[in-house]
């Protein structure tokens, strides 16, 4: 009986071992099979009417509606599929094939203008955008600057096509403190998202100024973070690690033929 017992646990061990390795091979073989395929993410924050004389960041952080809605008509009419976040997710665990041309929107920090100027043009267009906001300026005004309040973030999640995703609590430098306080930061900004806005499925985190170290990224995806965005670049299918995901910066009225030379640029 002792002998029989014994057979039947090697061979269950051995059922085991075939079925990781066979997961294994299958797993690097649909990562080999990927194409090489660009995956530009395009990223906004703030929205002016009218650009003014002088900007202390240069113009990087401010753009027009009028510059945004000519970004994704050039785009559209270009064969640009606009993904998003839940897309790309979806795409990279095999779940949906990837468009020939894909493209992502996204906003950061959560401003008022946002929600203003850009959410009529992404109904308009029918086309998805992803915003992360800072969770601690959620219906303040500072600076004489006004952030979206819970309200317009409800509405434009409900309307399918916008993502509310973190950009933390307090926005700043997480890189440059214990990473326990990013931790907990970004686990209490989803708290705030999640009781405001509803369970979330799906946790991407939009590391603020692209501060982060590779102890931030294993912590963030040790609690929970399923994807996180670190620098500006370009993302690469074949390459797609979610755990490191670029953005395109887009400088204010940056036009839609400039996009799309700095994606085949890239």
């Amino acid at each position: 009986m002792h002998k029989k017992k014994m057979v039947r646990i090697e061979f269950l061990i051995l059922i085991i071992l075939l079925v990781v390795v066979g997961f294994c091979f299958y797993s690097k073989h649909q990562k080999e099979k990927r194409t090489d395929v660009k995956i530009p993410i395009l990223l906004y924050h703030n929205f002016v009417t009218t650009v003014p004389e002088f900007d202390s960041d240069n113009f990087n952080y401010i753009n027009t509606p009028q510059s945004f809605e000519e970004n994704v008509k050039t785009l559209l009419e270009n064969g640009y599929t606009i993904l998003s976040m839940e897309d790309l997710n979806n795409v990279n665990e095999g779940k949906s094939e990837l468009p020939e041309k894909p493209i992502l929107i996204t906003f950061d920090d959560g401003y008022y203008s946002n929600y203003e100027y850009i959410y009529p043009i992404l109904k308009k267009y029918n086309v998805k955008a992803s915003i992360f906001i800072v969770t601690d300026n959620i219906g303040k005004e500072i600076e004489g600057i006004k952030y979206l309040g819970w309200n317009e973030c409800k509405e434009m999640q409900n309307s399918g096509l916008v993502e509310i995703f973190s950009h933390s609590k307090r926005h700043i430098f997480y890189d440059r403190v214990p990473v326990r306080e990013l931790r907990d930061d970004v686990i209490e900004s989803y708290k705030l998202i999640e009781k405001n806005l509803g369970k979330q499925e799906l946790k991407v985190f939009a590391y603020p100024y692209g501060a982060y170290t590779n102890e931030t990224v294993r912590t963030l995806k040790n609690n929970g973070v399923d994807m996180q965005i670190y620098d500006i670049g370009m993302n690469n299918f074949k390459t797609f690690n979610k755990d490191y995901v670029k953005r395109i910066n887009i400088p204010c009225e940056m036009t839609g033929i400039e996009i799309i030379e700095a994606i085949n640029e890239n």
